[in-house]
């Protein structure tokens, strides 16, 4: 076959049940398509023939960005076929198949995809009844899905003669199914609603979390039995990674009664959607401390960097007040000294050496060196030489300034101000003698800075003991904080563990009135409601009316193993 209406054959791409895909491209414009062809068996059924085509255009109208487009439906000699978007990628089987099971965050991505293409078609009345991997097709980077085979949905409309007749429906629905996908209702012939579709898409979304079949069995009666009947294995089994709420969605979309799943796939869609969300704002981590240790351990830690910043910072600034004190009162001392040395100075200063007498200065200096203050007192003329100082030995020799300087911050008095390390816990300020506009040498003073050391050191011990204290307040009140949030915790879990088993007879007793009270209160409301409805609910289907359900599933093997 090298052409089918307008369209040119250019390859085989697969085969379904009931029809043959081929790659084909519209001439008139250069689109390439897919072109579905019944199957000659089928194609010679005459009714099939025309309901095929008839579902297929009602099917056509629908767009939306998951469902693989219909171009065109059409006869050609006999022939039905449907010109649908060729989707560049692989069918969802395919996929599973090479690649095994999907990560939980590519299958919240695309079960949202599938829920909203679900849910599109629904309202539009087209319910597909063969929701299965090799209907659904991936593109070529995996990101996107797209539903396919529409052309043989059930459409939600009387037949062309008014009919409407339900039984032909039925028939050609169990017809197109695929077995393993077919939810309880098709198993068991029962009438089918947009919530079949529900269910298969459950089976689906199962299929790419574990990689396995939700029902593994082989035989139509070994299917019918575990579709109407058994769960399926527990997620958490065969994917220990897949969040609860991804597990609960799928759970709930495989309920056996239709009533007990999402009542339609935008609900579905909102779902996962709630879901993936919740996946992207949390970071995965192991499960490490209890709340009571990690409440006061996190207290701890900023309460600890809150200290240290205020610490430093008180500390950093007690320090700079006692150097301006320090440098304040030396400066204040050395202009002392100054102007009282500025006069002999000025007076010896037009002597020869050996006429100047500078004894009633190094008197003041013995006197001024007496002060508990003052480490070290020198004085120093115009030609650099010392003439008082508090260390005799230095007198007559040439002044050395320190090596190990740095000016001082602080001060409103003329002159520099310098720290010499090699002073220890001492001061160095130096200040000019000046007389008239002229220099006429100058005074080097050391003060002890040993009392504004030993405050800070006594500062950095006061603050180092008021955080250990509140350290240890904060740890303790964080212990019982935590304890206290975690006890009820605990027990709110424990009754949620037990609802499980007991179908929700049991409520917490408790007389607390704060947000526990209430999250109490609220378990005990859910529980009554959830314990009336088990109470109310019908037990499932009766099991002779699964036997007989077995029974013509068993007489129909035959017929349904052509187009599994």
């Amino acid at each position: 076959m090298n052409t089918l209406g307008r369209y040119q054959i250019n390859g085989r791409l697969g085969e379904g049940a009931m029809a043959d895909v081929y790659r084909a491209v519209d001439p008139s414009i250069g689109r390439k398509v897919a072109i579905k062809v019944l199957k000659p068996e089928y194609a010679r059924n005459a009714a099939l023939n025309v309901r095929f085509l008839r579902e297929a255009r009602a099917a056509g109208v629908l767009s939306h960005p998951n469902i693989a487009t219909i171009y065109e439906v059409g006869e050609e000699k006999g022939v039905a076929y449907i010109a649908m978007e060729l989707v560049e990628g692989q069918p969802l089987d395919a996929h599973l198949q090479i690649n095994g099971r999907m990560p939980y965050e590519r299958v919240l991505k695309l079960g949202q995809q599938l829920a909203g293409a679900l849910a599109y078609a629904h309202r539009t009345g087209v319910v597909h009844r063969d929701v299965k991997p090799s209907n659904i097709l991936l593109s070529s980077d995996g990101r996107t899905a797209k539903l396919v085979d529409f052309g043989v949905a059930r459409i939600d409309e009387p037949d062309s003669d008014g009919s409407g007749d339900p039984l032909g429906r039925t028939q050609f629905g169990q017809m197109i199914g695929t077995p393993r996908y077919m939810s309880p209702e098709q198993a068991l012939s029962l009438p089918v609603d947009h919530r079949s579709d529900l269910f298969s898409l459950g089976i689906v979304l199962y299929e790419m979390v574990t990689g396995k079949a939700a029902f593994p069995g082989i035989g139509l009666a070994t299917l019918a039995i575990q579709i109407a009947q058994e769960r399926v294995e527990p997620i958490e089994r065969a994917a220990s990674d897949c969040p609860p709420g991804l597990s609960f969605i799928i759970d709930k979309l495989l309920a056996k009664k239709p009533e007990q799943r999402f009542a339609d796939g935008d609900a579905v869609r909102s779902a996962i959607l709630r879901e993936l969300s919740a996946t992207e704002e949390s970071t995965p981590a192991r499960r490490g401390l209890s709340l009571r240790l990690k409440l006061p351990i996190l207290l701890a830690g900023v309460t600890l960097a809150v200290l240290a910043l205020c610490g430093s910072i008180i500390v950093t600034r007690e320090e700079q007040a006692f150097e301006r004190m320090a440098v304040t009162s030396g400066q204040t001392i050395a202009t002392f000294v100054a102007s009282n040395a500025g006069v002999v100075a000025v007076d010896n200063a037009g002597l020869p050496v050996d006429e100047q007498d500078w004894s009633a200065l190094q008197a003041f200096v013995d006197s001024a060196s007496d002060d508990s203050e003052i480490s070290q007192l020198t004085v120093v003329d115009a030609d650099n030489v010392v003439r008082a100082a508090s260390d005799p030995r230095r007198i007559g020799k040439y002044y050395t300034p320190p090596r190990t300087e740095r000016p001082v911050s602080g001060g409103n008095t003329p002159g520099a101000s310098y720290t010499d390390k090699s002073q220890g816990s001492g001061m160095r300020i130096v200040r000019p003698i000046d007389y008239a506009g002229t220099s006429y040498g100058k005074v080097d003073i050391v003060v002890r800075t040993d009392e504004l050391s030993a405050a800070t050191s006594n500062t950095r011990f006061l603050l180092v003991m008021l955080s250990l204290v509140v350290m240890a307040t904060v740890i303790i009140v964080g212990y019982l904080s935590g304890a206290a949030v975690t006890r009820p915790l605990a027990r709110l879990r424990s009754a949620l563990n037990e609802a499980a088993t007991s179908r929700f007879a049991l409520r917490i007793s408790h007389r607390r009135r704060d947000e526990f009270g209430d999250a109490f209160d609220a378990f005990n409301f859910a529980a009554a409601a959830a314990e009336a409805g088990l109470a109310n609910e019908p037990e499932n289907l009766e099991a002779s009316v699964l036997e007989t359900r077995i029974a013509d599933a068993d007489d129909q093997a035959g017929d349904i193993r052509r187009v599994a």
